[in-house]
């Protein structure tokens, strides 16, 4: 039940995190810069404390992770800053959909084991199947159907991060603080490489100078240092929360709290927020299901 508690407080960061440009509407790049270069400083010291990994495939994990991250945050921040936090958040739910399918392909002899159980599968495949029928319903006005193609690269960055920040934290030979240290100083730093080449190319500021007047701006600092502070909370929560669960993808199905509370603190502040609410919760009905059946005493291990 950890797992679960870790998750929640991750679903709680990720909804803070969507809101965040909706209301700052920053250039989406420019806040993956901040995110991902302050937080691997930050954290780059402590990598003192602990042994470098010898194994290549660990630090292949590390930058192919970096990599997702920087397609993960560009796409989130620049669709809540275009469409609004609400939409967002209700389809990147989908990604617990992904992210399960994806570790049973990548788990074939646990995932024989989870077919034994003949009644379980069952309802796993009947909760996933409504979650699957909700998703199509939210897609179906044309508003809705342009936040989808735009957020579906996003989807399955953090269907990938989900699965490489659990083989990371099982893996990893110090523990589970030198995985999340390794996570927060090394795949950070490549997001915000990625950010930066891709700012780069798309701004054209004709000079660093220019750019580092455009990233450091006095309107860029104060949400590029909130940014960095509540991002390594989330990180920090979805890491331990990955490393013990038995599928990341019944991870990513907790944030399914993340649409209720930007539903809930966009009707407090009166923001507009009417795309697909009704199946986009009925989503979050079957991803509820879903973690019930988990943490029951049915022997899901995959």
């Amino acid at each position: 039940m950890l797992w679960v508690i870790d998750g929640l407080v991750y679903g709680f960061f990720t909804a803070v995190y969507t809101l965040f440009n909706q209301h700052y509407r920053l250039n989406g790049y420019v806040l993956g810069i901040w995110r991902g270069f302050g937080i691997s400083l930050f954290f780059l010291p402590f990598l003192l404390f602990f042994p470098v990994p010898s194994e290549v495939d660990y630090w292949f994990l590390l930058i192919f992770q970096g990599l997702l991250i920087g397609i993960y945050d560009s796409h989130l921040f620049f669709a809540s800053a275009d469409f609004g936090a609400g939409p967002t958040s209700r389809f990147m739910a989908i990604t617990a959909l992904v992210t399960t399918f994806l570790w049973w392909f990548l788990t074939p002899e646990q995932f024989r084991h989870l077919l034994d159980n003949g009644t379980v599968f069952i309802s796993l495949i009947l909760v996933l199947f409504g979650f699957t029928v909700s998703y199509w319903q939210m897609v179906q006005s044309p508003v809705s159907q342009k936040v989808a193609a735009y957020i579906l690269p996003a989807v399955f960055a953090l269907a990938g991060m989900s699965i490489a920040t659990k083989e990371i934290a099982v893996h990893s030979k110090s523990g589970v603080w030198g995985a999340i240290t390794y996570y927060l100083a090394v795949s950070l730093f490549v997001s915000g490489c990625y950010n930066l080449f891709f700012y780069l190319r798309t701004q054209k500021p004709g000079s660093l100078k220019r750019a580092a007047a455009d990233i450091f701006n006095r309107r860029t600092v104060r949400p590029g240092i909130y940014m960095v502070a509540f991002s390594a909370a989330l990180i920090t929560a979805k890491t331990l929360a990955l490393r013990v669960a038995p599928n990341p993808g019944y991870v990513t199905a907790l944030l399914l709290v993340a649409p209720i509370f930007v539903y809930v603190l966009n009707r407090t502040g009166k923001v507009p927020d009417n795309v697909s609410v009704k199946a986009g919760f009925s989503m979050i009905f079957f991803l509820l299901l879903l973690i019930l059946l988990v943490n029951g005493n049915y022997g899901i291990t995959d």
